[in-house]
Order: C-alpha cells, then structure tokens, then sequence
C-alpha cells in the first residue's frame, strides 16, 4: 500500500461504538438512526481510527502485530472493511 493511494482516515464524530463482552460491537450513526455490527478485528479498526486518523496501511500495521495472520489477507480484509465503512459514511477521509 503506497501513501499516495492511501488517505488518512478518520470515523465519523456522529457515530458511536458500543463493544459488546464478546469483544465485537455496534455501531450506530446517530444522523441516519442505522446500526451496524463489527466483529473483534473490526472493532480494533474503529478504535485505532477513532483514537487518530491514520492510514490503511497503518491500520493493517496495528492488525498484524495483533492477530497471527499473512499480512496479505489482513490488508484484503481491512480495504473490504473500509469500503464498507466508508460507503455507509461512518469513516471519511482526510
């Protein structure tokens, strides 16, 4: 992933998280009422995102020191995440 296609990323301030005991969570955007669900890895996405903004490759950095996974399916994973994230305007970017 190069910086020049990689965009600082930042959640949305209108959207909440809730983390449940099973480590996954909602989210709820408080201007379109729509909840969604976030497994575990998710869930470490949107507080790295919410805690700076940061780049995907940043966030696929903080995922491999986490989880013991080949960095290339991270990434997959963490540019699907995006998308949908950034599709349902809960993430913009900088």
């Amino acid at each position: 992933m190069t910086e020049a296609r990689d965009p600082l990323l930042r959640t949305d301030p209108r959207v909440l998280l809730t983390e449940l005991d099973d480590g996954s969570g909602l989210l709820l955007h408080l201007r379109t009422k729509l909840y969604f669900t976030l497994n575990e890895q998710a869930v470490l996405v949107w507080k790295t995102l919410s805690s700076e903004p940061c780049t995907a490759s940043r966030l696929v950095d903080v995922l491999e020191a986490t989880y013991d996974a080949p960095r290339a399916a991270i990434e997959s994973d963490v540019r699907t995440l995006l998308d949908e994230l950034l599709d349902d305007d809960l993430v913009r970017t900088e």
